[in-house]
């Protein structure tokens, strides 16, 4: 889905429009998941030759698909930062949670799908067999250790990938999240 980026800023800006978040606590906490998220997408732009080899090391043989596994992770912190836990917000929260799901759900679906359909022609039998031993979103959990080995993390590469704008953007909504919640 080429538009996914631009899709994703139009939701996050209705989800702020309509959000009324209102509690730290729920903001601390979201902090946590969006840290996570985006050390997950940090770590997974470093180990990523996009278009050279099909990635099956490090993270990428715990999950074929780690960047979304911290996109989601992220945004469900962001979810929890816009959500409040008055009675009277309740329902505003429920809202803010469905078009999440719906609009990220749909998207991302998409994009996977067609990702994969892609990788299929390029790398053949050689994805089809990592596909049959790595989860796609969900990590195995035996295989973590793989994550933390050096040998197959880049700086070149996180820097090619250009991961950093990613965090520059997660960076300005939790600001704005915050200056909502304050006023």
């Amino acid at each position: 889905m080429k538009n996914r980026m631009f899709i994703s800023y139009i939701i996050f800006i209705g989800l702020l429009l309509i959000s009324r978040p209102d509690s730290y606590t729920l903001f601390f906490i979201g902090v946590f998941f969006t840290i996570l998220g985006l050390s997950i997408r940090m770590i997974s732009s470093g180990t990523i030759l996009k278009n050279k080899k099909l990635a099956t090391n490090g993270i990428y043989s715990v999950v074929r698909n780690p960047l979304y596994l911290g996109t989601f992770t992220s945004i469900f912190g962001i979810l929890i930062q816009l959500s409040s836990l008055s009675e009277d917000k309740i329902l505003n929260t429920l809202s803010v949670w469905i078009i999440s799901l719906i609009g990220f759900g749909f998207i991302y679906y998409r994009t996977i799908k067609n990702e994969e359909e892609y990788l299929k022609k390029v790398y053949a039998d050689d994805f089809i067999k990592y596909m049959k031993e790595t989860p796609s979103i969900i990590p195995a959990i035996s295989r973590l250790s793989e994550v933390i080995k050096k040998e197959y993390y880049s700086k070149e590469a996180f820097k090619k990938n250009k991961e950093y704008r990613g965090i520059v953007g997660f960076l300005i909504l939790e600001i704005i999240i915050l200056l909502k919640i304050r006023y």
